[in-house]
């Protein structure tokens, strides 16, 4: 069977060279390597032509710059394989990624099969393989994603048979495009099937948004969880309720987090109304959501802290144990 594979390319020639080395090199030979080169202005579509010019399973898509959604939506549009997997331009996989995840649905007759990831800094990589096999029905997985326990909302570590695209894209001009996406597809699988092996190195830049600074565009994350909601409510499935609004003060605490601790090592104070809004929206039942045991010990953290106000978050993020201890753990240590 075929798999088609999209990689959407964003000036990542830094990267792009490691990346596509380990497709071409999978062990899984039949291939439509699908490379959506959306606008780079550095020497990424270059390279990406070396590539095509040693394997001609690469189909290259050079458009204008329109972000992530747009250049897999392209992709989406052209490619003719019997299942869909993504890879992000900067970063790369095992050898043997695909071969385990088309035979993972194979044998059990599954549409989507997940498997686990590296999350790797520059300072240490964070990982799971116990290699552990889980068969979730429909419902089954999207309580997990929703409440993003073994199955997260990313395309990128899942298998997806062609036919569950056939109207779905992913939304333009949308952070969190996989939120607003994973849970439609889970929907449509008649079951999901997770193995517990790190196939996808998903690199992180280190500090990422602590030293970018915090970006109201996280907001799309809130928006699109609202959108969950609204889909199970127009379908008078509420078992769902619970994990989704646990998601969502995850949510909340985690931005208020990235607006503290961005603001305690970057030493600015930027985005003071949109923390006292978050805070104050977290104190709410504050008792109920600690005893909640969806919720993440961050979050609890987070809430207990903002309880007097979203004055002691901030003193508590600048104190220097504490600062030191999320330097070290974003990799900028």
């Amino acid at each position: 069977m075929k798999i088609s594979l999209i990689i959407a390319a964003y000036n990542v020639e830094n990267h792009i060279e490691k990346c596509l080395e380990s497709i071409i090199s999978q062990t899984h030979k039949d291939l439509e390597i699908v490379v959506v080169n959306d606008g780079s202005t550095d020497n990424t579509l270059k390279l990406i032509k070396n590539f095509s010019e040693i394997d001609n399973r690469i189909i290259i898509i050079d458009k204008a710059n329109g972000g992530l959604s747009s250049a897999r939506n392209a992709g989406l549009d052209i490619v003719t394989g019997d299942y869909i997997g993504f890879i992000d331009g900067d970063d790369y996989i095992k050898e043997e990624m695909y071969e385990k995840l088309h035979e993972l649905c194979n044998v059990s007759q599954c549409d989507i099969a997940v498997c686990g990831y590296i999350r790797k800094y520059s300072n240490r990589e964070v990982l799971s393989n116990t290699k552990k096999i889980i068969h979730y029905s429909s419902q089954q997985a999207l309580e997990e994603l929703i409440a993003s326990k073994n199955l997260h909302d990313y395309a990128w570590d899942k298998l997806y048979k062609k036919e569950l695209f056939e109207d779905i894209r992913y939304p333009i001009g949308k952070m969190y495009e996989d939120v607003f996406t994973t849970y439609k597809l889970f929907f449509k699988a008649n079951k999901v099937v997770y193995i517990d092996e790190p196939l996808y190195y998903y690199i992180q830049r280190d500090g990422s948004i602590l030293r970018k600074g915090f970006s109201e565009k996280q907001f799309d994350q809130l928006e699109a969880l609202e959108e969950i909601k609204k889909f199970f409510k127009e379908k008078q499935l509420t078992i769902y309720n619970e994990i989704i609004e646990s998601r969502i003060l995850n949510v909340k605490c985690r931005m208020l987090f990235d607006i503290s601790a961005g603001n305690a090592l970057n030493k600015t104070s930027l985005h003071k109304s949109t923390a006292t809004v978050l805070a104050k929206s977290i104190q709410k039942k504050s008792i109920h959501k600690l005893l909640n045991q969806r919720i993440t010990l961050l979050s609890k953290i987070i809430i207990i802290l903002s309880l007097p106000g979203n004055w002691l978050v901030r003193l508590t993020m600048g104190f220097y144990p504490v600062k030191n201890l999320i330097e070290r753990r974003v990799g900028l240590k």
